[in-house]
């Protein structure tokens, strides 16, 4: 489906406002994988995803493999388990502070150089007949949240979407920001995960028709994809995968920028995709974790990052979550000893890093940006209107900064500053060189977060009316893995309508 049709026609006529291209970037997607990054250690936070910290399971001086979990969630708390990438030993276990703000204790693991996996993760699983309630439970035990930027637990959309009735799954591949192109690769180079996790998450969610959200011009990566739902569809009919085709522009991805292009609805802070529109949104990257879990029997232990070099190039890398910013930057040229700028994140909307060797990748960074320093010259707002010209949600990100400098929260609100999404695009227009997103979307992440906490809220009240463990869940005290779906399966059997009957025999590579 183009964009070009009368429901997309807002695009075409953005009142006003002129959305960021890029198309003159240089373009590293189809780059060959640089290698993947063995770090002599990585930094494990015990917080990285939207909701609550976890604890540590493991002591100082423990021996850890690859596929372990070491950090689960407190009794009641909205979280999911952590696990380790490397094998190793446990040095040290303290608080840190990641540039998001975020503080929590972190699990210090040094490698040992042999990369032992955990026996639980050694083969393939074998068996790949199996119902929705045990794909949701390997979602949630695998620790997987979305990989996108939010990081909500990837278990927690999934039962929102059943219990909203959703009759949609969005895959979402509109990474448009400069030099943060991960998911890109991955919808090509890694394309039947792709179509196989969202194949499985739908299920889990109870819906037949998976969509398929990607950028017009990305012709390689459409072709690949198709390719693999056609492969798949073949012996896995219930299924319905369409392409819905987009400019390339940024900001795309966000999930009301969505609702506003699909369904040609506006949502405020407190609707959700799934009540407003019947469906749910999940990155490629997180439907890609989906599979390695149930296809591979691998948790979420690394993710692919593109590191950019700070001349224009950039390099994508498979790591393990934990390893430090200096050791990624180390595998490009060597560029941890570099004077330029580098970035927690992809180019306009990540933070700056201040100390690199103790500063780690969490699961839910895209990239690592090296940017050259430059003096900004930084005066009085102008009164020009380009910060509200370009805001792809309609508010006025220099009116917004000024009433919250003022004190002037009521008025703020009033003005919609929770509206602001951090896409980074009034700071980057601004002839002032005011850093007009760190203002607002400081001040909107204290306010905005409550239409994630509706989502919290749903999951706590389903919890209430029972939940069923997973068989393989893990068994270390009360630990609440935000599983309400309920199914007997002690006697091996499930309701017809609940089993997702997957296409590959077990074991079988994909």
């Amino acid at each position: 489906m183009s964009l070009g049709e009368h429901k997309y026609s807002y695009l075409r006529n953005l009142r006003g406002r002129n959305a960021l291209r890029f198309s003159g970037r240089s373009s590293f997607v189809r780059e060959i994988m640089l290698e993947r990054v063995f770090p002599t250690r990585i930094i494990l936070p015990m917080k990285q995803h939207y909701g609550d910290e976890c604890i540590p399971i493991v002591k100082e001086g423990e021996h850890v493999l690859i596929g372990q979990c070491v950090g689960i969630p407190r009794e009641g708390t909205f979280a999911v388990p952590i696990h380790a990438g490397i094998s190793g030993d446990v040095t040290e276990i303290k608080r840190i502070r990641l540039p998001n703000g975020t503080e929590c204790q972190a699990i210090c693991i040094e490698s040992d150089r042999k990369r032992t996996r955990h026996p639980s993760v050694v083969l393939p699983r074998m068996e790949l007949n199996i119902s929705a309630s045990m794909v949701m439970g390997i979602i949630r035990d695998s620790g997987i949240v979305g990989l996108g930027g939010e990081g909500i637990p990837t278990i927690a959309k999934i039962n929102r979407a059943r219990q909203a009735g959703v009759n949609e799954l969005l895959v979402n591949i509109l990474q448009s920001e400069p030099y943060a192109l991960g998911d890109l690769f991955i919808a090509g180079e890694y394309s039947d995960y792709v179509i196989m996790g969202a194949v499985a998450v739908a299920g889990a969610c109870g819906v037949h028709n998976i969509s398929i959200l990607i950028a017009a011009d990305k012709t390689d990566e459409i072709e690949a994809l198709k390719i693999a739902a056609k492969r798949v569809m073949a012996e896995y009919s219930d299924f319905n995968i369409s392409f819905k085709l987009f400019r390339d522009r940024f900001p795309q991805g966000y999930y009301r920028l969505v609702a506003r292009a699909l369904y040609g609805k506006e949502l405020s802070e407190d609707d959700t995709l799934e009540d407003t529109c019947g469906a749910v949104l999940f990155n490629c990257s997180t439907l890609y974790a989906c599979w390695d879990a149930i296809g591979g029997n691998m948790p979420l232990t690394g993710r692919l990052i593109t590191i950019s070099d700070g001349e224009g190039g950039g390099h994508n890398v498979l790591a393990p979550i934990g390893t430090p910013v200096s050791e990624l930057l180390n595998t490009v040229n060597g560029i941890s000893e570099t004077e330029s700028r580098v970035i927690w994140g992809a180019c306009l909307t990540g933070l700056p890093v201040s100390d690199p060797d103790n500063t780690p990748i969490i699961k839910t960074t895209t990239a690592i940006t090296v940017v050259r320093k430059r003096e900004i010259v930084i005066t009085k707002c102008i009164h020009c209107g380009k910060c509200a010209e370009n805001c792809p949600m309609d508010i006025n990100p220099g009116l917004i900064a000024k009433l919250i400098n003022k004190r002037a929260y009521n008025v703020a609100d009033e003005e919609k500053a929770c509206e602001c999404i951090a896409c980074g695009t009034c700071s980057y227009v601004c002839p002032a060189g005011l850093d007009l997103t760190g203002s607002v979307a400081k001040y909107a992440a204290g306010l905005g977060s409550r239409k994630n906490k509706t989502l919290e809220n749903d999951i706590r009240n389903i919890k209430s009316q029972g939940s069923v463990p997973y068989t393989e869940k893990i068994s270390i005290g009360s630990v609440s893995m935000l599983e309400p779906y309920t199914e007997d399966e002690s006697s091996g059997e499930a309701d017809d309508d609940s089993r997702i009957y997957l296409p590959f025999e077990g074991g079988k590579e994909v």
